[in-house]
């Protein structure tokens, strides 16, 4: 099939577009249940794109409202995600997090608080005492603590899963660039950069900031790409906190939280600022704002050891000029077929909820189709 894939038309069953966490969850999860499944990533490398620009922190499920595509699957991808990782041996760690808010942030702490605990999510009051105790360094007026917050090697777990679809039979093309999507009749055509056309019984659409231009043409919708920029600074000194700690969110992001990676560095970020071009550079000018959002809850923070680090770009959507806060799956059906599953608006916690939203993708199509596992 690979020598095929340089000629001008390819076919095959299933066709995932984008190569990060979620398009290669969803692959593997295909070609594990036997179908026949090609992996197109636009980059020369699976998990270069927005996947890899993440802050690598598994949500735990806070803050979605219930009975939305965010709640149900950060939940049940969270637990998926973590037994994944224990069974393969993908690094990680439960470092849990803490919700701080300062005077007159008390009721919107106690509005997250009840939130978790409607999503049946482990949630808990801290005491002042506790507080102190085991962050000294820390000023806020109120805590909450989400023990099953952790931390996650992106880049291990994207490879892990690229094996597993691999040894299931899957292929992956990289340099693959999608241009365009189109529905005929039952099946999908898909036509790449380099002219080669691939026809598919069921093309999923994951190509993140890429995926509301693939949506076929003859798909009517209202939607419109809404990009938000986040930027990182790396703290270059030791950190005296045991654990992620965050900010109340802003109606953009969960605000400029300490995040640490599994070698104990630190970093803080990301803001969330509007964009219309793909710019991923970090401007050194946003340091004193930066010091600032960390100051509220670290007065000692170094401004010396704040440094540049790096920024994503998470793709989020307008319906009618209003902000899509949940996942948007756009099932496009013919008949009792689905030819094309277009994901959009996977932002955060899209990492989290990426076995889940295998699963869920799967399901979408098997209820009017089935493929005979092998």
């Amino acid at each position: 099939m690979e020598n095929e894939l340089l000629n001008n038309t390819v076919n095959t069953e299933v066709l995932v577009i984008g190569g990060g966490a979620v398009g290669v969850a969803v692959a593997r999860h295909f070609a594990r249940e036997g179908a026949q499944v090609v992996l197109l990533e636009r980059e020369s490398t699976i998990g270069s794109g927005t996947s890899s620009r993440s802050s690598g922190v598994i949500h735990a499920g806070l803050y979605y409202p219930e009975g939305s595509h965010k709640e149900r699957l950060c939940i049940e991808g969270k637990a998926l995600l973590y037994r994944y990782c224990i069974d393969n041996g993908v690094p990680f760690e439960q470092t849990g997090k803490w919700i701080v808010a300062s005077t007159g942030q008390e009721s919107r702490l106690e509005a997250i608080h009840d939130q978790a605990v409607k999503n049946s999510v482990s949630v808990r009051r801290l005491s002042k005492h506790e507080i102190h105790r085991s962050e000294p360094e820390l000023r806020c007026r109120a805590a909450l603590e989400s023990p099953s917050t952790g931390i996650i090697d992106a880049h291990y777990l994207i490879h892990s899963l690229v094996r597993d679809f691999e040894l299931a039979g899957g292929l992956v093309h990289c340099r693959a660039e999608a241009v365009s999507v189109e529905i005929l009749g039952d099946k999908a055509q898909t036509v790449l950069r380099d002219g080669t056309h691939v026809i598919a019984g069921l093309v999923i659409n994951a190509a993140g900031l890429d995926a509301l231009a693939l949506v076929p043409e003859s798909v009517a919708h209202s939607y419109k790409n809404y990009y938000l920029k986040g930027s990182y600074f790396s703290y270059g000194g030791k950190i005296p906190f045991k654990r992620l700690i965050y900010p109340l969110p802003s109606d953009e992001g969960l605000g400029i939280h300490l995040t640490l990676d599994l070698s104990g560095a630190a970093r803080f970020g990301p803001d969330a600022r509007p964009v219309v071009e793909r710019e991923f550079s970090v401007n050194r000018g946003d340091l004193p704002m930066f010091v600032s959002a960390v100051s509220e809850y670290w007065p000692q923070c170094d401004i010396k050891k704040l440094k540049p680090d790096y920024a994503g770009i998470r793709p989020k959507l307008h319906d009618g000029g209003t902000v899509v806060e949940d996942f948007v799956f756009m099932d496009q059906s013919i008949g009792t077929q689905s030819p094309v599953i277009s994901l959009l608006g996977i932002d955060s916690p899209g990492l989290t909820s990426a076995l889940a939203i295998a699963g869920h993708v799967f399901d979408l199509f098997h209820k009017k189709a089935s493929f005979t596992k092998t």
